[in-house]
C-alpha cells in the first residue's frame, strides 16, 4: 500500500527503479521507460516529517532552482533538464506531490557523484591526474558560466558534482542549484547555506557575500581531489576552524594538526598525491588565489600577470559587493588587481608537462615543454633531478609513442602524450651504469606520518591522525606496487627498443655477407682469369720465358694477397653473422622472461588484502570505536610491503634479466663496431679487386701485343677481336677472358658462341659451364674450380648469384677508374 503522497511504482510505460539521493529539501528518483529504455532523474520537493517546517523560503528556493534549470542554465558541465513524454506522466507525478510545487526532470548521470569517487580506497590520497584535470576543468566551466549569468551557486561540494557517461569517458556536471541566487542590488542578505566544510568563511561571519564564495569552494575541492583530504583541519569544530583559518597567510593553502595538538601551516600540496611535480607547483599558485581569506581579494591577482582568457575581466577593476556603491567600500580592492581565478587555471591546464620516469633511481621527473624546448634542456633538467650526468642519459620511448626512438633533432614538445598523465611519456636509463638498469640499493621513500608511527608504535593516534596514517599507508603500498610495475614496464620497453635495433641490422648483415662473398667470388673469378691468361700466353711460346715467369709470379702473388685478405674478411663476416644471430635470439628470449609476462594483472604486494584492512580501519574511525591498537593492522601491512619489496628487488631473476639485456647491448655494440669496419674493408677490397683486374688486363694486352705479330696472338684457337684500338686495349676485357677456346668454321662463324671472336657473355645473363669452354671437352683441372668444390661446375656457377653481381660491380668500378 502506498504511503500518502508516495509516487506509484508504475505510471504508464514508466517504472520507478530506485531512489538516487536526497538533497537539502529535494528527493531524486530514477525512472525508466519500458518501451524506449529512456532514463530520467525526477527531483521533487522533499516531504518533511513536520509539514509546519515547510516555509516560504523553502518554496522560494525550490522554484528558483526549477526556474534556473529550465529557463536560464544551458551548459555542458551543468546537469540539464529533459523533456519527458507523455505529459500525463508528469501530471501524475505532480498529483502525488503534497506541496504542489513543480518537479524537475533531469538527465540521469549514471556515474554517481564525486564523493563516491573520493571514497574509493585507491583515491584516499587523491585522484589520478587525468581525473584531477577533468574535475577542475568542469568546475571552471560550470562556475564561470553561472557567474556570467550573475548567478552564484553557494553550495559547491563533491556531492553536487555528478558523472555522466559520454562515449568512453565520464563528464563531471554540477547539479543542485537550490541555493543558487542571482546577485543584484536587491541581494543584500545571505544566510548560512550549503555544506559547512566547503563554504567560504565570509558566508559564516559576514551577512553579505559576492561570487567569490564559489572560488573558495573550488579551491577546497581542488585541494581535496589532489590530496584526498580537505585543506584546513577538516576534523575541527567550526569555531576552531575559523580561528586558525583566519590566522593563515595568503601563501598558506593548508593547515594540519598533529597528535599533540600542534598546528602547521603549509604552503605546498602534500607529497602523497598522484599528479606530476610541474602540475603540483602550478596548482599551488592557483590555490593561493582560491583560498584567500579576504573575499574582496579572493580570485584576484596583480595586473602584471598573464591576461585573462575566455571573456574574463582583463582590464583593471575593483571587486564590489552587492551593497558597494561607486566602489567606495572600506575594503575595496586596489584597482591594480584583475580576476585571474579562471584564466590562471586555463593556462595551467593548457600547458604541456612532459613526464619522464628514471629506471635507475625509480624517480618521476616532469617539466613543461614548448615548441622551443630542445632535448639539451630536457637532459639538463633530468640530470639535475636524478644526479645522472647528462651525457650518460638514454631516453627510451614507450609503445604509446609514435616515434621509435629519440633522435638528435627530436622535439620534446612532440613527445608529449595527451591524456597519458600518470604514465611515463619517456623512460630514462643511466647508460653509465653497466652493472644494472635499476640501482641495486634502492631505498624506499616512506611518508613521514608512517615513520613517526613506527618510531612510537604503541602511541594511540587521534582519529584524524589515524585517518591520515591509514591513507598514507595505503598510498605507500599502492605506490610501491605501481613503481615495481613501472620498473618492469621500463625494462620491457628497454628490451623492445634493443631488440628492434638489433632486428633492423638483419638486412645490413645480409648485405654484408652478400657483398663479402661476392668479392670472394670475384677473387676466384680473377684467379681463373689469371690461369686462363697464363695458359693462353704460354701456349704460343712467343714471350721470353724470363718475362713471362716474372709476370706470372707477380700475378699470382697479388692474387694470393687479396685472396688471403678477402678470406679473412669472409671469416670475420661469418663470425659476425653467428654472433648476430645469437644476440638476436637472446634478445627475443629476454622479452619472454617470466617477469615480463602479464605484469599489469599481477598483485605483487597483495593490494586487495590491503584494501580490506584499510576499509575495516576506516569503518572503525567512522563508527568512533578506535583504540591504541587501531593502527596496528595497517602497520603490519606496511611492514609486509617492505619485506616483499626487498624480496622482489633482490630476486636473482630480476638481476639476471637486467644483466642479460646489458650484456646483449654491449655485445651488439661490439658487433656494430666490427660491422662498420667490415663494411669499410669491403669497399676497400672491391676497389682493390677492380684495380687489380684492370692492371692484369692491361699487362696481358701489353704482353700479347708486344710479342705477337702486329699485336695479334693466336693460341689454342683463340681469336682476338678485329680492329682493336688503343682505348679498347685499356678496357678490362673480362668477357674475352671468360672464353678460353674458340673455333671458327669456314665462313668465319664462331662455333663457341662468339661472333667476331668475342664470347656472348652478358652480366646477369645465363652462364656457360666451364666444361664447354675447354677445347674438345677436355677434363677440368681442379685449380680452375672455385673453392675446389668438385666437378659440378654448372650447379656451382648457377647457384652463385653473388658472383654475377660482383662481376657487374667490378666492370662498373673498372670503367669508373678509367674515366
Amino acid at each position: 500500500m502506498l504511503k500518502p503522497f508516495e509516487d506509484p511504482p508504475v505510471i504508464g510505460d514508466w517504472c520507478r527503479e530506485k531512489r538516487l539521493g536526497n538533497g537539502g529539501f529535494g528527493v531524486v528518483t530514477l525512472w525508466r521507460n519500458k518501451q524506449s529504455q529512456q532514463t530520467v532523474a525526477i527531483k521533487k520537493f522533499h516531504i518533511l516529517q513536520d509539514n509546519s517546517e515547510i516555509t516560504d523560503k523553502h518554496c522560494e528556493r525550490w522554484r528558483n532552482e526549477v526556474r534556473l534549470m529550465t529557463e536560464a542554465v544551458q551548459n555542458e558541465n551543468i546537469v540539464r533538464t529533459v523533456a519527458v513524454q507523455p505529459d500525463s506522466f508528469v501530471r501524475e507525478l505532480m498529483r502525488s506531490s503534497a506541496s504542489g510545487l513543480p518537479i524537475l526532470c533531469m538527465e540521469y548521470c549514471e556515474g554517481g557523484d564525486l564523493r563516491r569517487v573520493l571514497n574509493r580506497p585507491e583515491n584516499c590520497s587523491g585522484l589520478r591526474e587525468n581525473d584531477v584535470r577533468d574535475v577542475l576543468r568542469s568546475l571552471r566551466n560550470a562556475i564561470a558560466y553561472l557567474h556570467s549569468l550573475k548567478i552564484t551557486h553557494r553550495d559547491i561540494k563533491p556531492e553536487n558534482l555528478v558523472l555522466k557517461q559520454q562515449g568512453d569517458r565520464f563528464v563531471y556536471k554540477l547539479t543542485d542549484l537550490g541555493y543558487a541566487k542571482a546577485l543584484d542590488k536587491q541581494s543584500l542578505n545571505a544566510s548560512l547555506v550549503g555544506t559547512v566544510e566547503y563554504i567560504a568563511p565570509d558566508l559564516i561571519y559576514c551577512d553579505r557575500y559576492n561570487c567569490s564564495v564559489d572560488y573558495w569552494s573550488m579551491g577546497v575541492i581542488g585541494f581535496e581531489i589532489v590530496t584526498g583530504v580537505r585543506p584546513f583541519i577538516p576534523h575541527s569544530p567550526i569555531t576552531k576552524w575559523m580561528l586558525h583559518v583566519q590566522q593563515k597567510k595568503p601563501a598558506d593553502i593548508a593547515i594540519t594538526e598533529d597528535n599533540r595538538d600542534n598546528y602547521t601551516y603549509h604552503t605546498e600540496i602534500f607529497a602523497e598525491n598522484h599528479i606530476s611535480e610541474c602540475l603540483r607547483r602550478q596548482l599551488e599558485r592557483w590555490l593561493t588565489l582560491a583560498l584567500e581569506w579576504n573575499p574582496k581579494q579572493r580570485g584576484y591577482a596583480p595586473a602584471s600577470g598573464p591576461a585573462a582568457s575566455r571573456g574574463e575581466v582583463a582590464s583593471l577593476k575593483t571587486v564590489k559587493f552587492a551593497e558597494d556603491k561607486h566602489g567606495n567600500g572600506s575594503n575595496s580592492t586596489p584597482p591594480s588587481m584583475v580576476l585571474k581565478i579562471f584564466s590562471l587555471l586555463d593556462q595551467i591546464l593548457e600547458r604541456r608537462y612532459l613526464t619522464l620516469f628514471s629506471l635507475y633511481d625509480c624517480r618521476w621527473v616532469s617539466l613543461e615543454v614548448t615548441p622551443d624546448t630542445d632535448m639539451a634542456q630536457v637532459r639538463e633538467e633530468v640530470s639535475l633531478a636524478t644526479g645522472i650526468p647528462a651525457d650518460e642519459l638514454e631516453f627510451i620511448l614507450p609503445l604509446e609513442q609514435k616515434q621509435a626512438c629519440v633522435e638528435p633533432n627530436t622535439r620534446p614538445f612532440d613527445l608529449y602524450l595527451p591524456d597519458c598523465y600518470g604514465k611515463p611519456m619517456v623512460f630514462v636509463v643511466n647508460r653509465g651504469c653497466r652493472a644494472s638498469i635499476v640501482q641495486r640499493d634502492l631505498k624506499p621513500r616512506i611518508p613521514k606520518s608512517i615513520t613517526d608511527v613506527f618510531q612510537n608504535i604503541k602511541l594511540k593516534l587521534k582519529p584524524h591522525m589515524l585517518r591520515q596514517f591509514i591513507a598514507n599507508s595505503y598510498y605507500f603500498i599502492a605506490n610501491e606496487q605501481r613503481l615495481y610495475v613501472l620498473l618492469l614496464d621500463g625494462i620491457r620497453n628497454y628490451g623492445l627498443i634493443l631488440n628492434d635495433g638489433i632486428a633492423r641490422r638483419k638486412e645490413e648483415i645480409g648485405r654484408m655477407n652478400k657483398v663479402v662473398y661476392g668479392i670472394l667470388g670475384g677473387v676466384e673469378y680473377h684467379k681463373l682469369t689469371v690461369s686462363h691468361a697464363r695458359d693462353a700466353l704460354n701456349a704460343g711460346k712467343q714471350i721470353p720465358p724470363e718475362m713471362f715467369d716474372v709476370a706470372c709470379q707477380q700475378w699470382e702473388e697479388r692474387c694470393g694477397r687479396i685472396e688471403t685478405n678477402v678470406r679473412k674478411l669472409a671469416e670475420m663476416a661469418d663470425k659476425i653473422s653467428k654472433r648476430y644471430e645469437s644476440v638476436l635470439k637472446r634478445s627475443r628470449d629476454a622479452l619472454r622472461h617470466k617477469l615480463l609476462l602479464e605484469t599489469v594483472q599481477q598483485d605483487y604486494f597483495g593490494l586487495k588484502g590491503v584494501e580490506g584492512r584499510y576499509e575495516q580501519t576506516r569503518a572503525r574511525i567512522l563508527e568512533k570505536i578506535t583504540n591504541e591498537k587501531s593502527h596496528m593492522d595497517m602497520s603490519q601491512a606496511v611492514y609486509e610491503c617492505l619485506k616483499r619489496r626487498d624480496v622482489l628487488l633482490r630476486d636473482p631473476s630480476f638481476h639476471e634479466l637486467q644483466q642479460q639485456l646489458l650484456d646483449i647491448r654491449t655485445e651488439m655494440q661490439e658487433i656494430e663496431k666490427v660491422l662498420e669496419k667490415v663494411v669499410e674493408l669491403t669497399e676497400k677490397y672491391k676497389r682493390e679487386l677492380a684495380r687489380l683486374t684492370l692492371e692484369h688486363q692491361g699487362e696481358v694486352w701489353k704482353l700479347a701485343e708486344g710479342n705477337g705479330a702486329r699485336g695479334t696472338i693466336v693460341t689454342n684457337g683463340l681469336h682476338p677481336a678485329n680492329g682493336t684500338d688503343s682505348a679498347a686495349a685499356l678496357v678490362p676485357d673480362l668477357d674475352r677472358m671468360m672464353c678460353s677456346s674458340v673455333s671458327t668454321d669456314s665462313k668465319g662463324t664462331n662455333q663457341g658462341g662468339c661472333k667476331h671472336g668475342r664470347p656472348k657473355f652478358l652480366v646477369g645473363g645465363p652462364m656457360t659451364p666451364l666444361q664447354s669452354t675447354l677445347n674438345g671437352g677436355g677434363s677440368i683441372d681442379e685449380n680452375l674450380l672455385c673453392f675446389g668444390e668438385g666437378t659440378n661446375v654448372d650447379d656451382l656457377i648457377a647457384a652463385n648469384e653473388t658472383l654475377i653481381m660482383t662481376t657487374n660491380d667490378l666492370l662498373c668500378d673498372s670503367f669508373t677508374m678509367l674515366k
